[in-house]
């Protein structure tokens, strides 16, 4: 049987959404950008809806044993690229994969997900610029220092609230 293969149609200029308003280059180095505390991680915002981006990216440092509820996010896809350290994800069916450094994962919207950290980690977040970067502030608040927050409780109240106004919807502690 052969397989077909669909005609693509080249993109120009002409073709890119109109903004109304002139945008620039976003440009941040090392340790550059929004610092949150956000549970037990450290996130620094690169690109968010305040910037007027097209897609939010967040550098995300977790220490070993962290974990997320298990997830979906309604309305975003949500891609991870691990730069160090390793994680196991979780995926709807009981299905798990381990990813490390170079690992890349896609999770399109609805696909239910969440992870535990087995080292500490440092991965890239893409998202909506209006979805997951948005919401950890919310749920979060500003790091006093570049570095991993204290232990503390999570307040369960504020994360649950946050992730409804972001269209995330928490499905439970991570399967298995």
């Amino acid at each position: 049987m052969q397989t077909q293969t669909p005609e693509l149609t080249p993109r120009t200029a002409a073709d890119a959404p109109r903004t109304s308003t002139p945008r620039d280059a976003i440009v941040r180095g090392p340790g550059e950008g929004e610092a949150v505390w956000f549970l037990d991680n450290f996130i620094t915002v690169k690109t968010s809806a305040a910037d007027g981006a097209s897609f939010g990216v967040s550098e995300n440092c977790l220490p070993a044993g962290s974990t997320t509820p298990f997830h979906r996010h309604e309305a975003e896809d949500e891609a991870f690229y691990v730069l160090e350290g390793e994680m196991t994800l979780f995926l709807d069916g009981g299905r798990t994969r381990r990813v490390g450094p170079g690992g890349y994962v896609h999770l399109p919207r609805g696909v239910a997900h969440g992870f535990r950290t087995e080292t500490a980690l440092r991965m890239l977040v893409l998202s909506d610029p209006a979805g997951f970067v948005e919401m950890v502030g919310v749920a979060g608040g500003p790091a006093e220092r570049r570095e991993l927050p204290p232990p503390a409780a999570p307040d369960f109240a504020r994360l649950e609230a946050a992730c409804k106004r972001y269209a995330i919807t928490l499905l439970g502690p991570l399967p298995g």
